[in-house]
């Protein structure tokens, strides 16, 4: 149910980590209209699809999934058929957007509206980081997207995982707890601190109502990055549908894994692990 991963290892520091980013998991209440507008808006095609047994129900701790259906994207997005539920993007903790690279974040967000998404952010330069240019968008079924181009940017990151062809290459985290949810992913080998500082995100001061947020990225292996962005503590939790979070709903990255191997991941281990704050984070052997 991955995409087997592009991006080579740039370093043995890197090697430690987990990455890079294998696919987020998108929930939705109509697979077909999903798939449909991730085509349109990213290029995206579908490269695999079946049916949720019970055994990767009960893996993805959301055991109502059995049945349901599921749609694996180029560029990493997995689309499981969920059901319904009241979320609105960027409002709630969890994972808040996938981070898509493109080379013309213009074009794609006007393309993207045209499929069915509706414009969140307008696409401007980053006020930490005018060499990139990102908008942000949400999808038909509620989860938000940042769009991104980063072919200026020549900073100390590594973001070699935005290869400009519709890949997901950041994954961002709300957090009620960024100090707590932060120490899990460092402790657990996930990624290295690279960036902590207080950013003015005019998308999130709209949803939210603050001038200003904590942001802090980690490295991954492979090119990639997590994103955790410090949420107001009385931020409300994700809604669920079928018990998985609804919009964007778990984080899937290549890394060490101890356990029995999956048919479901061509025969590697995976095992899935709660952060603090309640996300669901996905690790599948290489």
């Amino acid at each position: 149910m991955i995409a087997p991963s592009r991006h080579p290892l740039r370093s043995d520091q890197d090697a430690a980590l987990c990455g890079p980013i294998l696919c987020m998991t998108i929930a939705t209440p109509d697979l077909a209209q999903s798939a449909e507008a991730c085509a349109r808006a990213f290029g995206a095609r579908q490269v695999a699809g079946g049916t949720i047994d019970a055994a990767m129900a009960a893996h993805w701790q959301a055991p109502s999934l059995a049945g349901r259906a599921w749609a694996l994207m180029s560029g990493g997005l997995r689309l499981v058929e969920t059901a319904p539920a009241d979320t609105a993007p960027l409002a709630s903790l969890g994972w808040a957007a996938a981070e898509i690279s493109v080379i013309d974040a213009d074009a794609v967000v006007a393309r993207a509206c045209a499929a069915g998404f509706r414009p969140l952010g307008a696409v401007r330069q980053l006020g930490s980081t005018p060499a990139i240019r990102a908008g942000q968008i949400a999808g038909p079924e509620g989860a938000a997207f940042y769009v991104t181009d980063v072919s200026g940017y020549t900073g100390a990151l590594d973001l070699s995982g935005a290869t400009g062809d519709g890949a997901c290459f950041i994954a961002v985290l709300a957090s009620g707890d960024l100090e707590a949810d932060r120490a899990w992913l460092e402790t657990n080998g996930i990624g290295r601190r690279v960036t902590d500082r207080d950013v003015a995100v005019p998308v999130l001061r709209d949803t939210l109502g603050v001038p200003s947020l904590r942001l802090s990225s980690l490295q991954l292996a492979g090119g990639c990055l997590i994103e955790i962005d410090g949420y107001p503590a009385a931020t409300p939790p994700r809604a669920t549908a079928l018990g998985l979070p609804a919009g964007v709903a778990m984080l899937t990255l290549r890394g060490p894994v101890e356990g029995a191997a999956r048919p479901e991941h061509g025969g590697r281990a995976a095992r899935v692990d709660r952060l603090p704050g309640g996300a669901l984070l996905e690790r599948v052997a290489a």
